[in-house]
């Protein structure tokens, strides 16, 4: 069976694949599945399990963590402060 290795803040914890035995929601038949701690509710005929993601090659990730990547430009902020009746009034009376 598969295992998962997860990294949690310090440590490695390492999660293992358990053969369920279950009742499916969907055709209400007795089944087994395998998979990660997780109480399945669907038979392998109802929900076929996903297809597994191609990882990139070691390369891609070595190039990726080495090549430097600008920050994103601040754009200027332009303050536009409206004016209101009684600034307007306030300063056409002076």
């Amino acid at each position: 069976m598969e295992s998962k290795e997860i990294y949690v803040k310090a440590h490695v914890r390492v999660i293992r694949q358990k053969l369920y035995r279950f009742v499916c929601k969907e055709c209400n038949s007795v089944s087994e599945r395998i998979c990660f701690p997780s109480q399945p509710l669907y038979c392998e005929i109802c929900r076929p399990p996903k297809q597994k993601a191609e990882k990139p090659s070691s390369e891609a990730i070595v190039k990726a963590q080495t090549t430097k990547r600008k920050p994103p430009a601040k754009q200027p902020r332009v303050s536009t402060m409206k004016t209101t009746t009684k600034a307007k009034k306030a300063s056409s009376a002076k």
